[in-house]
């Protein structure tokens, strides 16, 4: 996972991966693959690893495998596509949709500080890796623990506070 390069007040969607037949649609990895933020049509900031910035329109579509398919207002050819390879797509956290219970953005759980039900502090949330059907949460301390994102796994997720809490079996002493 590369670093976001969106502001303060953005979050990271996902990134354009390749490209999809030859009028201008791209395949994208989106990090909630089933997100219909996109499907109807939605304003997106396209940013490249220099910082570089340019608004959009993207409409999704699945495809194949799982994918993800998108169209940017304007893209029409391969070529087009193409040069498109590798940004971020990016958007202002207000526009971001509000979530269920026990549902959470990435933004919001990065940073989070994490211990066991008994209080042995594990250290903090530092990455989240999609692996298909369950997420993985890599939390960094005094050593590395790998995560699943399950109920049973994190038997509390406290935003305001600023913290998680593992269940005691689910890590090593």
């Amino acid at each position: 996972m590369r670093k976001p390069t969106g502001g303060p007040d953005e979050v990271s969607m996902g990134s354009i991966v390749g490209i999809f037949g030859v009028r201008g649609e791209v395949r994208l990895h989106l990090h909630n693959r089933t997100s219909q933020h996109f499907a109807r049509g939605a304003s997106v900031i396209l940013v490249a690893a220099d910082g570089t910035r340019r608004p959009a329109r993207l409409k999704t579509r699945p495809g194949a495998g799982g994918r993800v398919l998108g169209r940017l207002d304007g893209v029409t050819d391969r070529e087009q596509a193409r040069a498109l390879m590798g940004l971020e797509l990016v958007v202002p956290k207000a526009q971001l949709p509000p979530t269920e219970p026990d549902e959470y953005y990435h933004h919001q759980l990065l940073g989070l500080q994490v211990s066991t039900q008994d209080g042995r502090a594990l250290g903090t949330l530092v990455e989240i890796h999609d692996s298909g059907q369950v997420d993985v949460w890599v939390v960094r301390g005094d050593r590395d623990h790998l995560l699943p994102a399950l109920a049973q796994v994190f038997v509390e997720v406290d935003l305001a506070g600023g913290r998680a809490v593992v269940a005691d079996d689910a890590v090593d002493p």
